[in-house]
Order: structure tokens, then sequence, then C-alpha cells
């Protein structure tokens, strides 16, 4: 008990000091308006555990002073990491009563540091500046916060379409493009750097914007961040000192017992361009892409299609595709983009696309090259799928390959088509027959879908393509099987 007493005490004589170098208590940090709020005001307010007590002393740290700060000193680079009473109680904050977040950022840091340290090399920024991404979306490419900030760097869409030209509209959103938008925030870093002189107030600008930096220099009278600390608005004092602790926890996380346990795998892809309507759905399902995969590599578009105009659109494939998609592009683009400008996708024609696995018997004198002409396909992917180490074939041997077919069913009662979407030979076509219901005064979905056996209303809106907004006319032709 005894020795429990005095180890309370000596912490209570090194903190005392430190809270009277400190002219005001961390103020309850709101949201930061320029980022998603993953620490509320409610919560950060209430860590008086980790750094106020009832009669506003200081309690015992959990983490010895002196041990964060000599750390913080051997981390420094070209951004000072201040240790004080605000940084401490972070990195308290990240150890505990956010360990979980810490945990997160830990498994999902490699699908985003090296394309944050690629750019930050590029623009000639300090290294350290990857960890902000962390404080302002909790790295989730389509964060958005109440405010209207969007991506890992949560930008405004005003801002980032005024200022750095990215795309913001129904279609896409580049805000959450990583690529794209780790470009913008370090091209908007150095623009706030060469207007302060000094990474803490580019920081704080970086939150609250550059004008309200300047005032609080002109109210306070001290061009420094700490110096400047109670003029800023109230989100923006806690902001610095998060940068600080989280900077402190992804180097120095393993000594307080957090690890990552899940590692968040990147998946690897290739870029193409676009213009021009584009049905994404089809493309994957053309492709065989699944649609998670398309999802988690291609955050920025919003929308199923992409329309007829003359923009020019990033899509990204997944390497495992490229190649494939590679040797069928023009056919794949062509199908995904069947529909005419002025029809619209629920008065389009259907089309199912099957891959089907075919085998293909070398004849006297053919090349590799010859059979993957052939067959519409690439010498590289005839050799993976038949796990070939050479071009060398001997006639009469079975080459695995798939050919891509698109069944065609048409918006008329009837029997359907199939077409090929590569140019393979041996198509077979099934024949697949249509009905419909006309829509009749007062018809609701569930009424329609009640008076067909299998029928029911999701499968409904999905036979005919229907959006939350549709409504029911009189005279409406819907497709029930």
């Amino acid at each position: 008990m005894l020795n429990r007493l005095l180890c309370f005490v000596a912490l209570l004589l090194f903190a005392l000091p430190v809270w009277g170098q400190i002219t005001a208590a961390l103020p309850p940090a709101q949201e930061n308006t320029a980022g998603k709020n993953y620490f509320p005001a409610d919560d950060l307010a209430a860590i008086d555990s980790l750094a106020l007590v009832e009669q506003g002393l200081p309690t015992a740290f959990m983490i010895d002073p002196s041990i964060v700060s000599s750390r913080l000193k051997g981390l420094q680079n070209q951004i000072p990491l201040n240790y004080n009473f605000q940084t401490h109680q972070f990195v308290e904050y990240f150890a505990f009563r956010k360990a979980e977040f810490t945990q997160r950022m830990l498994e999902k840091r490699d699908l985003y540091f090296p394309l944050y340290e690629k750019y930050l090399k590029q623009y000639n920024l300090p290294d350290e500046l990857k960890y902000l991404s962390l404080i302002e979306s909790g790295l989730e490419p389509r964060a958005l916060s109440n405010k209207g900030a969007g991506g890992l760097w949560q930008f405004m869409p005003y801002t980032a379409r005024g200022d750095f030209g990215l795309r913001v509209d129904g279609v896409v959103d580049e805000r959450f493009d990583p690529e794209k938008a780790t470009e913008a925030a370090c091209k908007y870093l150095k623009q706030l750097y060469r207007i302060f002189g000094d990474w803490h107030l580019a920081l704080a600008a970086y939150n609250t914007g550059p004008g309200n930096v300047k005032r609080a220099i002109r109210k306070c009278g001290r061009s420094d961040f700490w110096g400047i600390y109670n003029c800023l608005p109230k989100q923006t004092r806690a902001y610095v000192p998060q940068f600080i602790a989280m900077d402190y926890m992804m180097n120095y996380h393993a000594d307080h017992a957090i690890h990552a346990e899940k590692w968040v795998k990147k998946i690897p892809f290739d870029t193409i361009q676009v213009k021009g309507y584009l049905n994404l759905n089809r493309l994957k399902q053309f492709a065989s892409i699944h649609v998670d995969t398309f999802q988690f590599i291609n955050p920025h578009l919003i929308g199923a299609t992409i329309p007829n105009d003359n923009k020019t659109v990033v899509v990204y494939i997944p390497s495992s595709r490229f190649a494939y998609f590679k040797s069928n592009r023009q056919a794949i683009l062509d199908s995904a983009s069947f529909v005419n400008q002025k029809q619209t996708d629920s008065l389009a024609s259907l089309y199912v696309d099957k891959l089907v696995k075919r085998r293909y018997k070398v004849k006297r004198g053919q090349s590799l090259s010859d059979v993957a002409r052939i067959l519409h396909v690439s010498v590289l992917e005839l050799k993976h799928l038949n796990q070939l180490r050479t071009n060398r074939i001997k006639r009469g041997k079975q080459l695995l390959y798939f050919a891509l077919i698109r069944e065609k069913v048409m918006q008329t009662p009837g029997d359907s088509t199939v077409e090929e979407v590569a140019p393979v030979a041996h198509v077979k076509v099934r024949k697949v027959k249509i009905r419909y219901h006309k829509v009749r005064s007062g018809d609701t979905l569930s009424d329609i879908a009640e008076r067909y056996q299998g029928l029911t209303v999701t499968k409904l809106k999905k036979l005919n393509r229907m959006r939350a907004s549709t409504t029911l006319r009189p005279g409406m032709r819907l497709r029930i099987s």
C-alpha cells in the first residue's frame, strides 16, 4: 500500500508542473469539420479517468510520461512532436479507450500507406503526414462527415471541384478515389505550408481553413499553434495533439499490447479509361468480376451506370481478371454498353452472360499463338489455364479455354437469341420464354406478386430493374418470369 502511495505522489509531482504550464485544460473536442466524426465530443470530454479529476487536478498517468516524451523526441522528423499534457492524454486515449480503433488502423495501413508515401515523396512532404488520414477518415475511402466532407482525406465537394479539379457528381466522386484524393491532399498540404511556414499551423488550417488560423494569429498575437491554441475553434485544438498521438501509437503500439490480428489485403488492379454509356453491373458480369471486389477497388464509382457524355472515367479492373478482360476488351465493353442513349435500363433488352469451359485439340503445325488467335484469347491466358511453361505444344494436345457467350432476351414475348460476345465457335442456344403482366389501375407490387406463383416483390423489382422511385402506371408491362 505504501509503495502504491509513493508511486502516485511521484507521478503527481511530475504532472503538476506540466499542468501549470498549460493555460487551459483541453476543451471538449467537437467533430472535425474537415473529417468524419470518429471521436465524438462527449467521448473525448469523458476521458477524465485518463486526464482530469473532479477538482481540476491531473490524475496519475497510466503510461510513464518520461517514456512518451523520450519516444516522441526519437520519432520527430520534420514535424515537431511536442510532448505536453494534451498530447499525452491522446496517447492514452488511443492506447486504452480507442484501442480497437488503433488496431483497425494497423490492420488497414498496408492498403494505403505505400500510396501515401509515394505522393508525399513526390511532393517533397514529410513522410509522417501519412498518419493524418487516420485522424481524418479512419482509412475509410468512402467516409462521409455530416458536414459533407468525404474520402480518405475528407475534402468538401466545392474544395475538391474548385481547387483541385476532382470530379464530384452523381456518377463519379473522385474524393473517394484513393489515388486522386491523395495527390490532391498533398497539393493542399504543400500550399498550406507555403502560407504559414509552420507544420502545426498548416495542419490546423487543413482542419479549419486558413482563414480561421489567420484570425486566431491576429487575436492571440502569436504565430505558433500552442500560442494560438485558445484562439482556435474548439475542434481544431484537439487536431494536432491527435495527430502527434497517432504518430506515437503507429510506432509503439506493440508496447501497449495492440497488434494487428486480421490484415486487410490489397487487391492489385489495372486501369482502363472509358467514355460514353456503360452499365457497370454488366461490365462486372461479362468480365466475371465479383461485385464486392469491384466495389472495393472502385469506391469512386457512385452509380450503376456511366452516362453517355464526353467525360472520360477511370475504371479499375482486378489484375487477376485483366488478362482476360484485355483479350476480350472490345466485346465486353460493347456488351456492357448496348443500350442506346435514348433508352433507359428499364426498357432495354436483358442480356445474360455465360462463361463456358471448352477444350481445343491442337492440329498439326499449329503454334500456341496460332491457337490463341483462333480462339480469340491471349497466349498468356492459355499458358496460365493449361499450366504451360513454354510456348511449345504438340499435335493432339487438348487445351482448356473459356468462351464468353451472351444470351439476349428480348423485351417482347417470345424466344430469346444468343449472340457471341467473343467470336468463338460452338455457341449453344438456350431458349427462354418470358411472361408479362399489364398494370391495371390500383395495382401495387404486392398485389402483382401475390397473383403469380413463386413471384415476390423483390424478384419483381429485380426482373424489371425498378428503382425505389419507380411509380406504377396503368398500361405498364412488367416482366414476371
